[in-house]
């Protein structure tokens, strides 16, 4: 028998619920999948212990956690923000909607108000997805054959910046620069949608740098950015040059098969050392 805590996955979309799932069972660690709906992967619960739910339904979770001896939970995968109406919250979603005013707080802050009340109410530890997977994370320096070139670096720094702005403020996590040129932030709709946007406006010649960094104020238990083999393959289709992620504060899902593609399409992939206003990376 496990002496490792219980855990509860809150599946969102992509590929991570499912390795981090199938981690659980390598090391034999009690886990129980709550796949969101409309969020989670179709057949994410074949083969799993697993239950349905919505983002609205909190009371039922804390329920489950109760009935499954639920000690600790884990945040993972791709969750877009619903309005209140797709929400239909049920009364425990309620008080936590009325304590944290959902409509007053940006992503990141609204993440960090429902995981503090959901370890309240579920009496759960909230972990990181990394405490399970130590391989998410992003290290320090080149992780590809292909090397950003000194457009490519210039694009790197001028990023950054945008990016720290944009964090501060709680809007997003991506941005893409072509050439000193900002084609796009990322806000609501995801990295996907952002590379599909960009794709657009893009000008010719060199092509443009992707980067994604943590927000200062982030909690690196939640919504870490992340990237996978999707989104280096949607970044060769929009013409990037490649893409540069703030190491030790993001996560690569697949990083085997992502540097794989990445080196077989010619884009690089950088994990970033930010230190103050320096940013550094190599």
């Amino acid at each position: 028998m496990s002496l490792l805590p219980k855990l509860a996955i809150l599946a969102g979309g992509g590929s991570a619920p499912a390795k981090l799932a199938a981690a659980c069972r390598a090391t034999e660690r009690p886990y129980h999948l709550v796949c969101l709906k409309g969020h989670a992967e179709a057949d994410l619960g074949q083969g799993h212990p697993h239950t349905l739910l919505s983002l609205g339904e909190l009371g039922k979770f804390r329920d489950l956690c109760r009935a499954e001896g639920i000690q600790e939970i884990v945040m993972i995968g791709h969750v877009r923000r619903p309005s209140l109406s797709e929400l239909r919250p049920d009364w425990l979603t309620m008080k936590i909607l009325a304590k944290i005013g959902l409509n007053a707080l940006g992503d990141d802050a609204v993440l960090r108000a429902v995981g503090k009340v959901l370890e309240e109410e579920c009496q759960v530890r909230l972990i990181g997805a990394s405490a399970i997977l130590g391989d998410l994370l992003t290290p320090e320096g080149a992780l590809t054959k292909h090397m950003p070139n000194e457009q490519a670096s210039s694009d790197i720094e001028r990023a950054v910046e945008v990016a720290l702005s944009l964090g501060e403020m709680d809007v997003g996590q991506a941005v893409i620069v072509q050439e000193g040129i900002v084609l796009g932030v990322e806000a609501v709709e995801g990295t996907d949608a952002l590379i599909a946007r960009s794709a657009d406006v893009r000008r010719e010649g060199a092509g443009g740098v992707l980067v994604k960094l943590a927000k200062p104020q982030q909690d690196s238990r939640l919504d870490l950015p992340t990237i996978g083999p999707d989104t280096v393959q949607n970044a060769h289709q929009a013409g990037l040059a490649g893409i540069a992620l703030e190491a030790g504060r993001s996560q690569i899902v697949d990083r085997e098969m992502t540097i794989e593609i990445a080196d077989r399409l010619g884009l690089f992939i950088v994990g970033l050392s930010l230190q103050g206003k320096d940013k550094t990376y190599g």
